[in-house]
C-alpha cells in the first residue's frame, strides 16, 4: 500500500495521469471503509487530467466536478497521508479555469497549474488504523500484497 500511493503521488506529479489512476484504482477496488470515496477522489482528480490532456471537454469538467464532491468530507481532516485540502482547493482551481476554457479552448489549460499531490507515509500507519483502511493490520502495519497495474 505504502508503495502504490508513492507510486501514484509520483506518477500524477510527473503528468502519468493515467499511471496514477490505475495505482490508486486498484486499492479503491478492494477498499469497503470510509476511505473508498476519497480514494476515488483522488482517481477522478487523475482521470479529470487524462481527459485534460487528450482535451475531451465533457470529461474534464465532470471528473474534476466530482472529484472534488468526493473528497469534500475528508478536507477537515486529511486522510491515509494525502494533503486532501491542498489537493481539493487546487483541484477547485482546476475546475474553475477548464470551466473559463468550455467550449472550445481546452488546449490552453497550461498542465504546469495542476494540482500536484503530496502524500505522507509517515502517517499511515495511525491513519490506516483511524479509517480502518484495507491493506493494512490492526496495528496499522501495511501488509505485503500484489496488487497488478495494466501497462
Amino acid at each position: 500500500m505504502p508503495g502504490n500511493f508513492q507510486r501514484a503521488c509520483d506518477d500524477y506529479n510527473a503528468s502519468r495521469f493515467f499511471e496514477a489512476h490505475e495505482w490508486l484504482e486498484e486499492i479503491w477496488q478492494q477498499e469497503r471503509g470510509p476511505v473508498r470515496n476519497l480514494y476515488k477522489g483522488l482517481i477522478h482528480i487523475a482521470a479529470g487530467f487524462v481527459h485534460i490532456s487528450r482535451q475531451t471537454e465533457y470529461g474534464s469538467e465532470r471528473l474534476l466536478r466530482t472529484a472534488v464532491e468526493y473528497l469534500a468530507p475528508y478536507r477537515p481532516q486529511g486522510g491515509m497521508g494525502w494533503d486532501i485540502e491542498t489537493i481539493a482547493r487546487d483541484a477547485e482551481d482546476a475546475l474553475a479555469r477548464v470551466r473559463q476554457l468550455l467550449p472550445g479552448r481546452l488546449d490552453e489549460f497550461d498542465l504546469a497549474r495542476r494540482p500536484f499531490f503530496t502524500f505522507d507515509a509517515l502517517a499511515l500507519a495511525s491513519e490506516s488504523r483511524r479509517w480502518n483502511a484495507w491493506g493494512f493490520d490492526a496495528d496499522g502495519n501495511a501488509l505485503e500484497m500484489e496488487i497488478t497495474v495494466a501497462e
